[in-house]
């Protein structure tokens, strides 16, 4: 099967449901983030303080994946459609409804580990600014 007709309003709620999901996931893996940061800044600052060696890279400190933007085209785009029902394919199909996008599995590998750093119990929460 190449394609499938599906009614807009349920691809339209599949996607909101999703990108809300995505928008929850990415504010705890950037408050995590943050939390690493900070972490390896106070670690760094001792060093200096001391009078150490010490280096200006963070090694594991990369900055948590946002895919909202892809969400909310498609939404739009929908949203800019007249017809009631739409065809999607196989690749649609699996991005929009199982959320399998091709950019899942770096996204996965590189905000879990803050995700949970930030939901660990008695560790301090972080609030970035850009999530307030």
């Amino acid at each position: 099967m190449d394609k499938v007709k599906v009614q807009k309003t349920e691809l339209v709620a599949a996607l909101t449901k999703n990108r809300d999901q995505h928008a929850k996931d990415y504010k705890e893996a950037l408050g995590g983030y943050y939390m690493q940061a900070e972490k390896e800044f106070e670690a760094k600052l001792v060093k200096i303080k001391a009078g150490e060696k010490f280096s200006t890279y963070f090694k594991d400190l990369a900055k948590p994946q946002y895919h909202i933007k892809e969400y909310n085209d498609v939404i739009d785009m929908l949203g800019v459609s007249s017809d009631e029902t739409v065809y999607i394919s196989m690749e649609d199909y699996l991005k929009y409804y199982k959320n399998e996008w091709d950019w899942q599995a770096s996204w996965s590998l590189s905000n879990s580990g803050y995700a949970t750093l930030y939901n660990t119990p008695g560790v301090g929460k972080a609030t970035p600014k850009e999530l307030q």
